[in-house]
């Protein structure tokens, strides 16, 4: 169940990408691992099992490189030289824009309201959203776990925000599709919607938009 927006208040929308700008996850699924081993000839169950059994968070807050971590992980299995191809490959599968999401922003900016990305994501696929897939032109600011040493839904990720921006925690929105960032971000006084998969016409509702 949605809480009610106080929409009077809010200045600033958070948005979070995989999930909600962007539509990658398929019931639990990432688009770039559905075709992995078949496409790049490579296995999936080691890379994700060498990967995500601790290194890539570190990497999501800055402890550790990605490139690095793929490509010690390449050269493990018998694919050395291949980390950029395999990121390349990673990151481009992962790219499918929301539209229908993408659509409010243009609505809610004329409404005077200001947008900023509050994404999980480490540094050098941020930097792929940012620029390759154009969303640093979409938004006022990006705000990346990678770049900020610290992640959702830890709360010091919300306060570090409500700093940068000089905007009270009533006065911002996260859109997230994760439950404990929107339980963490209302612990701080923020507005949240929990945007659960094909929830667009919830959400656009609650902004009190009808498109």
């Amino acid at each position: 169940m949605q809480h009610n927006l106080d929409l009077d208040a809010v200045q600033v929308i958070a948005w979070d990408f995989d999930g909600v700008l962007n539509r990658n996850i398929e019931k639990g699924v990432f688009a770039w691992s559905r075709n992995f081993e078949q496409d790049l000839g490579l296995p999936l169950q080691s890379f994700s099992s060498f990967l995500f059994s601790g290194r890539f968070q570190k990497a999501m807050v800055g402890q550790a490189c990605l490139v690095e971590l793929v490509t010690e992980w390449a050269e493990l299995n018998d694919a050395p030289g291949r980390a950029p191809e395999i990121l390349d490959y990673w990151f481009r599968q992962d790219a499918i824009p929301d539209d229908r999401t993408l659509a409010l922003f243009e609505p809610l900016k004329a409404r005077g309201l200001r947008h900023v990305m509050a994404t999980n994501n480490e540094i050098h696929r941020t930097a792929f959203i940012e620029d390759a897939m154009g969303f640093g032109g979409r938004m006022e600011r990006i705000f990346a776990a990678g770049r900020m040493g610290i992640a959702k839904p830890d709360t010091a990720y919300f306060a570090h925000i409500e700093t940068e921006l000089g905007v009270a925690p009533e006065a911002l929105l996260l859109v997230d599709d994760m439950e404990e960032n929107v339980a963490s971000a209302r612990t701080r006084g923020w507005q949240a919607f929990h945007f659960e998969e094909g929830a667009h016409e919830l959400l656009e509702r609650a902004l009190g938009l009808q498109l």
